[in-house]
């Protein structure tokens, strides 16, 4: 008995493997395309510690060559390994178009702190790590004095996250000075008076009661002639001329 054909099914078996011809030809002829370009975006808009010109660079220096290179030949996760071993980059993606060209998109870190005190001056960044000063961009940053013990590392890092993701305290607090016990004593834009902001507990709390204060207090003369501000007592906060 001869066994019927089925048409369709030989049919969308050739479709299949044309398909597959075809990948198989434009991955072939991918691989082979010399990289024409190198696209490099920064993502982090209010950062400028490092260039494009700078990161186009370290990707070049992975090429193993000078002269034109096809994409079969570039290492994408070697890369961006380089890219994100840099101190300023937080981190990076990259890839190849169907152009040729290779585009890397990078994220900076953020600056949160600068640290000043017997050991040099750094950033310190959003996680609580360690960034070096940059000849590129200067932030704008509450400047650290003093040591931080190692076991507050992480709870000094949320502080320094508020700050910044306050307008008010971003733009209110110039200067932060770490006392040998681990107390802090803050310094302010506008007014002359020192902050006591005691040590690094209920800092939410605190830090609430600090802007009640200058909201109600703004408008009433005195704020100018004191000295001291206290914000140890979560209660309530306390001057002193």
């Amino acid at each position: 008995m001869i066994k019927k054909i089925n048409w369709f099914d030989v049919f969308l078996a050739l479709v299949i493997a044309a398909l597959f011809a075809l990948v198989a030809f434009a991955n072939q002829r991918n691989n082979a395309r010399y990289i024409e370009q190198i696209d490099v975006k920064l993502l982090s808009s209010d950062n400028h510690f490092i260039t494009q010109e700078m990161v186009e660079k370290s990707i070049i220096q992975t090429f193993p060559r000078d002269s034109k290179i096809v994409n079969s030949e570039l290492n994408l996760k070697k890369i961006e390994d380089k890219l994100n071993k840099h101190p300023m980059i937080a981190k990076s993606e990259v890839f190849v178009d169907v152009d040729g060209k290779l585009h890397a998109q990078v994220s900076q870190k953020k600056a949160m702190a600068r640290v000043m005190n017997g050991t040099g001056s750094f950033y310190i960044d959003e996680n609580g790590g360690k960034m070096p000063l940059s000849n590129q961009f200067s932030a704008h940053v509450p400047v650290v004095y003093g040591e931080l013990k190692p076991k507050n590392k992480k709870v000094f890092s949320d502080l320094l996250n508020m700050i910044s993701n306050d307008e008010f305290l971003k733009t209110t607090i110039t200067g932060i000075k770490i006392n040998p016990d681990q107390s802090l004593i803050f310094t302010v834009r506008d007014y002359n008076y020192m902050v006591e902001f005691g040590h690094l507990k209920e800092i939410e709390k605190k830090f609430d009661n600090y802007k009640a204060f200058v909201h109600y207090s703004k408008n009433d003369t005195l704020i100018g002639y004191y000295k001291n501000v206290n914000l140890r007592f979560t209660e309530q906060v306390v001057c002193t001329k």
